[in-house]
């Protein structure tokens, strides 16, 4: 598996780049990344299904500057090359004790027009 150092993304083997911010695929996170999620202290528990990963990384970075964990997680099909990936799904996860306050931000930012 590869990572984006920037989205946290995981990524299927065969990805080079992030397809959200365009950097280059890290085969590990840094280890505080990953002490910070797998955190006894922390249960991180699905929040929002999002279809792209351009539309979760909005909320994503609109929950950070909130003060609210977030990490994004999804699945991929991929085809000859990243212009051909098919997105089935994108999910924000975040702390189960923070689920009030991202669904305030995430609702601020998305409102129906």
């Amino acid at each position: 598996m590869s990572y984006c150092p920037n989205c946290k993304f995981e990524y299927t083997d065969g990805q080079v780049e992030c397809i959200d911010c365009g950097a280059m695929l890290v085969d590990e996170l840094p280890v505080a990344d990953h002490e910070h999620l797998m955190s006894g202290d922390v249960h991180f528990v699905p929040f929002r299904t999002y279809q792209s990963h351009a539309h979760a990384q909005m909320v994503r970075e609109a929950l950070a500057n909130e003060g609210v964990t977030a990490v994004i997680k999804g699945s991929e099909l991929y085809g000859a090359g990243a212009a051909s990936a098919v997105t089935y799904g994108v999910v924000i996860w975040i702390p189960e004790d923070e689920r009030e306050e991202a669904s305030r931000v995430a609702d601020s930012i998305l409102d129906p027009i």
